[in-house]
């Protein structure tokens, strides 16, 4: 349900500061080398200038390269033409000292001190900018690797928490299975209980990546204690959104569904979440099972409504997250509930495991996939 921000951005202001210095100082050897070309004949006011400018412009085009990424070149244009221009100006403005005809040694010596102090302050510019490189490469590197191993272990544990599901209890059969957008998905589906009372689950916390991971490894902990305790699965989505409202960021929340089997039949819930869809094997037709419900962990106390819904042998349930819905093609258009249902209702009759890829290879067709892809089916045998 997000994007992830460019790796620029979340670079440490310092970081970012020091590898601008690094760009600066490395292009500054420009100006200089351009001086020992000409013999050191800039007047000192247009060597300071030139400088800057050498130093100045190519800053420009690594923030406008960060910031715009692909479309760099909006940025790289006008600023071109401006770096241009004004290396011209300059050299308009403040022309070169004459070449003296013969030089003596007083003219020599100066010209010997102006080349050397042009060489120093090249070696000088290139220490800088390369130590701010080495700098910011190490202290990033580590920073990184921190990170990185940090995913992985929270990569671990996802995939303990959200396994593939693929089971049969009592009448119904269950397939169920998760795609991550990243390395740690925010997804979750779930079956718990026995042949007479089941729950089946699944649920979609807000964006994807670690902090989401956790949030929906709490849902599970939450949810499963909740089923053992006995309690009825009617104060199951109040419950847990009792337990995560105070336990997760104030923009974050979960969508929620379930299918539960009890003594009086199917029992259906949603909290913000897309509709359940149920194939009739008897007709061939595939309805949505929908509630009003808000999603969990927005207010601190809910009520939510559930309902029954009736079943006969050969019928197919869908749970899945809105990951299936918002792939878009080249011209901007999601695949949307429509196509998904369309396409469920034409491979329906098959096996749980090839009605799942089916779906999945219906929408990455369709267009890429930016969130994460969670689809748990349920058959009455």
């Amino acid at each position: 349900m997000s994007r992830s921000q460019p790796f620029w951005r979340t670079l440490p202001p310092g970081s970012f500061l020091l590898f601008l210095l690094g760009v600066f100082f490395i292009f500054t050897t420009i100006s200089f080398a351009s001086d020992i070309s000409e013999m050191g004949r800039q007047p000192p006011l247009r060597l300071l200038l030139g400088t800057l400018i050498a130093g100045l412009f190519p800053v420009g085009y690594a923030l406008g390269g960060f910031a715009l990424r692909g479309k760099f070149w909006k940025a790289m244009v006008p600023l071109f033409i401006a770096h241009f221009f004004s290396i011209n100006l300059l050299v308009r403005s403040i022309p070169s000292l004459p070449q003296p005809a013969q030089l003596d040694a007083v003219a020599l010596a100066r010209l010997q001190s102006r080349l050397t102090l042009d060489a120093l302050a090249i070696m000088l510019a290139v220490i800088i900018g390369y130590t701010c490189f080495v700098y910011v490469t190490i202290t990033q590197g580590r920073r990184y690797f921190r990170v990185r191993a940090e995913i992985e272990l929270a990569t671990e544990i996802h995939q303990v928490l959200v396994p593939e599901i693929d089971k049969k209890i009592g009448g119904y059969e269950f397939y169920g299975r998760s795609v991550p957008s990243g390395e740690v998905g925010g997804d979750l589906i779930d079956l718990a209980g026995s042949e007479e009372n089941w729950v089946a689950y699944l649920a979609d916390v807000s964006g994807h990546g670690v902090a989401p991971g956790v949030v929906m490894g709490m849902v599970k902990s939450a949810a499963r204690m909740l089923l053992t305790s006995g309690d009825t699965t009617a104060h199951l989505m109040p419950r847990l959104n009792e337990v995560l409202f105070p336990l997760k960021k104030p923009d974050m929340f979960a969508t929620f569904c379930f299918l539960a089997k009890n003594s009086e039949g199917l029992e259906v819930g949603l909290a913000g979440h897309p509709a359940i869809l149920h194939f009739s094997a008897k007709t061939g037709q595939v309805t949505q099972l929908d509630s009003p419900n808000m999603p969990l962990g927005i207010l601190p106390s809910v009520d939510f409504s559930v309902s029954q819904t009736p079943t006969e042998p050969g019928d197919v349930f869908a749970l899945y997250t809105d990951g299936f819905l918002e792939p878009a093609n080249p011209a901007g258009e999601e695949f949307g509930l429509p196509r998904f249902q369309s396409a469920f209702q034409k491979c329906a009759n098959q096996p749980l495991s090839e009605i799942c890829q089916s779906l999945q290879d219906a929408v990455s067709s369709h267009g890429p996939q930016f969130d994460d892809q969670s689809l748990l089916l349920i058959r009455r045998l």
